[in-house]
Parts: C-alpha cells; structure tokens; sequence
C-alpha cells in the first residue's frame, strides 16, 4: 500500500447496500501509523518540537469540542442504547466527577511540559492545522441526520486508538518529558481500545438500511478524511519549522 493513500483506502462512497459493521472493518485495515507524520518521527531520535506541533494543535482542533460533540449526539439520537454508550465516553471525557480528571486539563498537562520545543513563530502560523480541525471536524455533529454524528464518533474513536498507540510508542523511546507530563497520553493509550471496542458496538446499532445508515457513512467518510488531513497539515508544520526558523 502507498503510504500517500493509505488514508483514501477506506473511502467508498456512502451506501445503503453496505453494513453499517463494514464502517468499522473499513477503518480498522488503515494503519495511522503509515502516515508520513509517523514514519518521519519515526526516523532517528524523537522530534519533540514535531510532538508538540502535533499535540498544541489538537489541544485546540479537539479538546474544547469533544465534550460538545459527543452531548449533541446524544441529545439528538432517539435510540438510548446509543446513548447510553456515548454517555460512557463522555463521563471518561470529565473525568468522572473528579475535576481533577478531565481530559482537557491533562492534555494542558502534557502540551505544557512540550513547550521548551516549541518552534519559533506565532501562534497564527504554528495553529493552522488546529483551527482547521475545529472547523472540519464540527461538520458531521451540525448534519441534519444525527447518524452522521455516529458515524464520525465510530471512526474518530478507531483513528485516536491508532495515533495514541503510536505516539506512545514514539515518546517510550525518549526521556526528556516523563512523569506526570504523560499521563494524558497513558491513559488514552488504554481508554481508546475501550472506546474503539464501543465503536463496534455502536456500529451495530446504526440501522442496517435507510437514510441513517447511509448518514452513518457520510459522517464516517468525512471524519477520517478531517483527521488524516488534519497529520497532513501538522506534517506540512514540520516541514516548514526550518524556513519558519530560519527568517524568525
């Protein structure tokens, strides 16, 4: 497989004829880990001040919004047996009741003990590919079909589990950021199987024909084309660091 493809594979148009399951098994065959981002951090020691470009600019695409999104589909999905599952993720998402264990506090946590790599440049430049991941990544919870909420919740959740696993896997092979600082990023290494396993689950209770099911697929398709699109802007950071730097 051509690592330029690898996140366009899955991308079939949406289709009544195909199983609401088939989402799932789509997205589970792409690895996020063939993504250029991955391979290059990959390559010698690790690049912390790509870590950071990556994490400050999900820290503003998905953490102020995650909670949002995951409330109105659950608000706005009639079966409560989806909801009930969402519900679970969001109790996860605040820290079940501990405020001390909110995942957008914990996620300031590791951003902040990244910043002595942060590149050169403003915000405005260096947040680019955050902003448009905000804006991308509304899409499918603002739909007039609910279901495309769904379906961008059961990828979405495939797509973190992957980029998690991968991340920690970059960050074991260094020891400047440790601690405390990782936490965030230990716990979504575990928490993600558990919500990646909810999206099968979830996936079966899209109905199997009708306009959900393909709303289902429409959510699913635009999502995983947001995030992968959202490593391929984090990546063009990376690249221009250097020029960045370079005329700072």
């Amino acid at each position: 497989m051509e690592i330029s493809r690898a996140g366009k594979r899955a991308k079939g148009a949406p289709s009544p004829t195909r199983a609401p399951e088939e989402i799932v098994a789509a997205y589970q065959r792409l690895e996020v880990s063939q993504h250029p981002f991955f391979v290059e951090l990959a390559k010698g020691s690790v690049d912390l001040g790509a870590v950071y470009l990556l994490m400050a600019n999900l820290q503003l695409g998905i953490s102020p919004h995650f909670v949002p999104w995951l409330a109105r589909t659950i608000e706005r999905v009639e079966d409560r047996r989806i909801g009930s599952l969402l519900a679970k993720q969001l109790d996860d998402e605040l820290g079940h009741g501990d405020f001390s264990q909110i995942h957008t506090r914990l996620l300031d946590t590791f951003v902040a003990a990244l910043a002595p790599w942060r590149p050169k440049g403003k915000d405005e430049a260096l947040l680019r590919a955050g902003r448009r991941l905000a804006t991308d990544g509304a899409r499918p919870f603002h739909a007039t079909d609910p279901y495309e909420g769904v379906g961008a919740l059961i990828v979405g959740e495939i797509f973190a589990e992957k980029m998690d696993a991968r991340l920690a896997a970059e960050m074991r092979r260094q020891n400047e950021v440790k601690g405390q600082a990782l936490y965030w990023l230990d716990l979504h290494e575990k928490l993600e199987v558990d919500h990646s396993d909810d999206s099968t689950e979830l996936a079966q209770l899209v109905p199997h024909e009708g306009p959900q099911l393909a709303a289902a697929w429409r959510g699913a398709v635009d999502q995983w084309t947001t995030l992968w699109r959202f490593l391929d802007d984090v990546q063009e950071l990376v690249r221009g660091r250097g020029r960045r730097e370079g005329t700072a």
